[in-house]
């Protein structure tokens, strides 16, 4: 006999005897847990049920309360008026009992009784029916009308329907504040206001609470009638009345009753909801055997299983004490002879086969250090130790594969030193091969880690940098956005190899030429985009060297139409090609022009009108943006000082202001010069800011503009409603106006969420004190609801397009144009 088979005869059945004696013990305990268990269940879920009652009708109490104290309430119950009651006030009441409707989704009807109970007011949901306005003879209105306390709470049969609803009624006792003594003055009692709630919640809380498969949970009256059940079909009917007698003493007790319901044992709990309402909770004994049975048969399980891994834990004891270790060793071996120089061999024993394990590791890492040796002469380049081409077109490789799984981008630099020839001709290789390993140093360094760090690829430079041959270098980012990223690059590039190279006494100046192909657009595997910068590379060399090109030229005149823009904004700064467009502002309510924007507009004598979108970034990346800003602000004060002296105008004119005119430049002396030189006021000026550029300023810059608001000068919020600004950040910063941007106004008649944002923020603007403008009104319908929700001034098509100053000038001068705009505003 073998030994695993002596060892089981002798260890089983010593390990079974104890085990069943605990399973048997453990089954009579897990009995009882889980009668204990589902008993917990029933009452918990019974309390809750009965709190969550509780709270649904003390929440209705304080409402009830709440909407009893309202002013318009107050108001309505204390005038005697009828005209002025049922004309004037009555249609408010009636919308603020329809908004406490929508507001609360339990409630199904809002009445304002009479002290006679005549129905005087009412607001109900189309599914709540009006069964009569008279209410005096019913038995809520008598049980109502004899209440002494603040809030009377009653339990309402729907008529012809099995299904109920709480009343909850609060009497109107009011002192007249016009009698001649209001404080020594007893209140009167003025009617009583009404909320119908449904009990709807309670029957979407019994459906989804149950208890064990087959319990449930009902609510029935005082006479046995069942109110609410998950089977409809038992709605209306009656319990027994011996069922009734026997659970109607263990109300709100935690004992469970064992009863007969439905012909079956069962155990029920009961809890008080109120006056005319009992819950009970109904669990079938069944249940409880049945989870009896399935712990016996679960215990069963657990010892059978038990004993099995024990035989099991037996077996693999045994090998692991020779078995296993030997395996371990033999498969470190196979993994050494395939290549892996250094395996994981999981053994820590301190005897023979420890130290058969230590010889094993010392081998192996002498044969990995003797292979790193080895990969580095073929992979490395040995005059720079930067990796070679065979190690570039490798990297290369994996990097195009997962920009393809990312579908992203990567770009391949390709690099030639300009007249590297002429260096090895007259100075000789050594001064070359100095070159070109200083060359190696200064590209290293002026790659920085953003811009090749990537989790798949090498994280330093050497894995992205290579030396192909000669003075030919590769450059791979793994991980770039567009082709700017890769232009500015080259361009680090270019500057740093600009400087001079000493070696010794001699002085060189080099220079380099650089192509760049970028993935997916120019090729997707490695030969195609290393042939493809290589081509670039000579393009770069016949445009003069020390320069960059990309092989696309489509790239290309992305890269430099940046550039191109940046040199014809500043020509046209030079050559007054610029041009101030003006879009007027009128007054909501009577259609006075009483503000007119300053629109920049470019007309390039090439290209024609370049869009402000375009132009206007380049401005601020380039820094042009502060000339540019200070002309708009002066030209437009001068143009307004030419129509205030023609007669033509009394507005304003407002000019929109970035980030870093608010940063870099002194703007109040630039705006006090400005109303100085023209002669205009404070008020007549108007500086427009956008809530993406309120958030780029700094601390400082709020008191720059604070100055100017004190001096009258208009600050006002563009485009308000699109940024991230808060409210506390709104409420601290200086401005007068709030912009509504034209997104909003747009779709606001058709689309509810824009109307929604447009109200609110004329709610805020006129509660912040701040003066409100709406852009991009197109339509009278848009004009006309704008000034309906309080906005004071209209900007947009419905008024005037830009126009340049010659046409707003004859604009202006036309008055049959501004009195169209008043009707029309008027009219709408």
């Amino acid at each position: 006999m073998r030994l695993h088979a002596k060892v089981l005869l002798v260890v089983v059945p010593l390990a079974v005897i104890p085990l069943m004696i605990l399973g048997w013990l453990a089954y009579e305990q897990l009995r009882s847990t889980a009668v204990e268990r589902s008993s917990s269940q029933m009452t918990t879920l019974m309390d809750q049920m009965a709190r969550n009652f509780q709270v649904h009708r003390d929440v209705a109490k304080a409402n009830v309360k709440l909407f009893a104290d309202a002013s318009l309430m107050r108001a309505y119950a204390l005038t005697e008026d009828e005209e002025e009651r049922y004309a004037l006030m009555l249609p408010s009441l009636l919308k603020l009992f329809s908004s406490y409707l929508r507001a609360y989704p339990d409630y199904t009807e809002i009445r304002y009784l009479l002290p006679d109970g005549y129905e005087d007011a009412r607001v109900a949901l189309a599914s709540a029916s009006n069964f009569g306005e008279e209410e005096g003879d019913t038995p809520f209105f008598q049980k109502l009308s004899q209440f002494e306390g603040e809030t009377f709470v009653w339990v309402t049969p729907t008529p012809g329907s099995s299904a109920v609803s709480l009343q909850i009624a609060r009497p109107m006792r009011l002192i007249d504040p016009t009698t001649q003594d209001p404080l020594n003055s007893k209140p009167t009692l003025r009617g009583y206001l009404v909320v119908t709630m449904g009990l709807g919640f309670m029957v979407e809380q019994m459906a989804a609470s149950r208890i064990g498969e087959d319990g449930h949970t009902l609510i029935i009256n005082d006479d046995g009638t069942i109110l609410f059940h998950q089977d409809r079909s038992r709605l209306g009917q009656k319990i027994p009345e011996s069922l009734l007698s026997r659970i109607s003493g263990t109300e709100n007790s935690e004992q469970l009753v064992p009863a007969s319901y439905q012909q079956e044992a069962s155990l029920l709990a009961t809890r008080r909801l109120h006056e005319g309402l009992l819950m009970i909770g109904v669990l079938p004994e069944r249940e409880l055997l049945k989870e009896s049975q399935q712990l016996g048969t679960t215990v069963a399980w657990i010892i059978l299983g038990t004993v099995v891994l024990m035989i099991v834990g037996l077996f693999i004891s045994m090998n692991l004490l020779m078995v296993r270790p030997l395996q371990t060793l033999m498969r470190a071996i196979r993994e050494i002879g395939h290549g892996n120089l250094s395996p994981r061999i999981a053994l820590s024993s301190r005897d023979e086969l420890g130290q058969l394990v230590q010889s094993f590791q010392e081998m192996a890492g002498n044969l990995d250090t003797s292979r790193t040796r080895i990969e580095r002469l073929a992979y490395h380049d040995s005059l720079t130790g930067l990796p070679n081409r065979f190690r570039a077109h490798e990297t290369l490789r994996r990097m195009i594969s997962l920009a393809r799984r990312e579908d992203g981008k990567m770009a391949v630099l390709f690099l030639d030193l300009d007249n590297f020839k002429r260096v090895n001709d007259s100075l000789g290789h050594q001064v070359g091969d100095l070159l070109l390993k200083e060359t190696a140093a200064r590209l290293t360094s002026v790659l920085r880690m953003e811009d090749v760090v990537h989790p798949e690829v090498p994280q330093n430079t050497s894995g992205i940098l290579a030396r192909l041959g000669g003075d030919e270098f590769v450059i791979l980012l793994p991980k770039v956005d567009s082709s700017q990223d890769a232009a500015k690059v080259a361009s680090r590039i270019l500057d740093a190899l600009k400087a001079p190279f000493h070696f010794g006494h001699e002085e060189i100046y080099s220079s380099s030429s650089i192509g760049i192909s970028l993935f997916p657009d120019d090729g997707t595997g490695v030969d195609d985009l290393i042939k493809r910068a290589d081509a670039a590379m000579y393009q770069a060399k016949e445009q003069g060297r020390n320069n960059f090109q990309f092989y696309s030229a489509t790239y290309n005149r992305a890269a430099l139409e940046h550039i191109s823009l940046e040199a014809g904004l500043r020509r046209a700064l030079s050559n007054d090609e610029l041009e101030l467009y003006y879009q007027p502002l009128v007054q909501a309510c009577t259609g006075k022009v009483v503000g007119l924007e300053a629109l920049l507009r470019w007309n390039d004598p090439r290209e024609g009108a370049i869009a402000p979108d375009r132009f206007i970034p380049v401005a601020e990346d380039s820094g042009l943006i502060l000339p540019l800003g200070e002309w708009v602000i002066r030209e437009a004060g001068r143009q307004l000082s030419v129509w205030q002296a023609a007669g033509l105008s009394n507005a304003c004119v407002s000019v929109n202001v970035s980030a870093i005119q608010l940063q870099r430049q002194d703007l109040v002396a630039i705006v006090d010069d400005v109303l100085e030189e023209n002669g205009l006021n404070p008020w007549q000026l108007e500086l427009e800011i956008t809530e993406t550029a309120l958030m780029k300023i700094r601390p400082e810059v709020i008191g720059y503009l604070d100055k100017m608001r004190q001096k009258g000068v208009t600050i006002s919020l563009d485009d308000f409603g699109t940024g991230y600004s808060s409210l506390s950040l709104l409420q601290e910063l200086p401005i007068s106006k709030l912009k509504i941007d034209k997104s909003f106004v747009r779709d606001m008649l058709i689309d509810p969420k824009d109307a929604a944002i447009v109200s609110a923020v004329l709610f805020i603007a006129k509660s912040l004190g701040l003066s409100s403008t709406a852009e991009g009104v197109e339509t009278p319908e848009q004009a006309a609801y704008l000034a309906s929700e309080g906005c004071d001034q209209l900007q947009g098509y419905l008024l005037s397009r830009p126009l340049p100053a010659a046409e707003m000038t004859r604009f202006l001068k036309s008055r049959k144009a501004l009195d169209l705009l008043k009707s029309t505003l008027q009219v709408s």
